[in-house]
């Protein structure tokens, strides 16, 4: 199917495939329970009414569908505009000989970036997790290829962690989610929408120790095929305080855009 979905995004303009994404939402908000209840909880947490909260469920799946959709376009051969007017962070680094850490967060769609930001200077090597599809494996792998991007798969052994010293160490760029705990019992409580919620203090405990600079990205759907990107360098810190900084960062921008909100996880104590 999802080759198939490559196929049709060669040939088909993208606002048919979204008109049709639109009409197969409401059978997930059905279907995908667990889905519906986490982003029907999130609305009711920032304030929304029940009934405004079901409307921005829709729209908080739609969105998400648009994104994979534009994930498969590129595999397809599509081009995107990225806007990088709010990116002042990675640009000022990027000369430099060091290397740095990107952070990531799933507040719109930041895989966009790997598929159409490309630097000759610095080479990035994105952690990644391996239980994605051949196809979206391929796909990525061939668009991160093009742009300089090593793929670094998330190993048992925490070996990978080795691979991200030794890039940082060749002043390399090294990028990683950064808002969700995978089974982790190491994570921070920290204030988030009004509650205390948990995230990861694995990246952060990986970049105090590292002693680079660390930039928040955030890259977020704004056209059709446009995406803004949105940049913030984090304050050199311990790795809790660095925590806070992030997600008060991210806190703001959810607030304006929270139907691009995609951690689909009851997060909160």
């Amino acid at each position: 199917m999802q080759k198939a979905l490559i196929a049709i995004c060669k040939v088909v303009p993208l606002p048919l495939i979204y008109g049709i994404v639109s009409l197969v939402i409401p059978f997930y908000m059905l279907i995908d329970r667990k889905g519906y209840r986490a982003s029907y909880r999130f609305f009711r947490r920032i304030g929304y009414a029940p009934v405004r909260s079901f409307f921005h469920v829709y729209l908080n799946e739609f969105n998400l569908g648009m994104v994979v959709v534009d994930r498969f376009a590129m595999y397809a051969g599509r081009k995107f505009k990225m806007d990088y007017s709010q990116d002042k962070a990675v640009k000022e680094h990027l000369p430099d000989k060091g290397g740095f850490i990107m952070l990531s967060s799933h507040v719109g769609n930041y895989e966009m970036g790997g598929y159409t930001f490309k630097t000759n200077t610095k080479r990035i090597n994105a952690l990644v997790y391996s239980g994605e599809t051949k196809a979206v494996m391929e796909g990525r792998e061939k668009l991160f290829r093009e742009n300089n991007i090593r793929m670094v798969e998330v190993s048992e052994d925490m070996s990978h962690l080795f691979t991200l010293v030794e890039a940082l160490g060749n002043g390399e760029i090294v990028s990683m989610p950064a808002d969700r705990v995978y089974g982790s019992g190491k994570y921070f409580l920290i204030p988030f929408l009004g509650g205390n919620a948990r995230f990861p203090a694995g990246p952060f405990i990986f970049a105090e120790k590292m002693k680079v600079p660390v930039i928040g990205v955030i890259i977020l759907k704004s056209g059709v095929h446009k995406y803004n990107v949105w940049t913030r360098e984090l304050t050199p810190a311990p790795a809790v305080e660095m925590a806070r900084e992030a997600v008060g960062l991210a806190e703001t921008i959810v607030k304006k855009h929270p139907d691009h909100w995609f951690n689909f996880f009851n997060i909160w104590e």
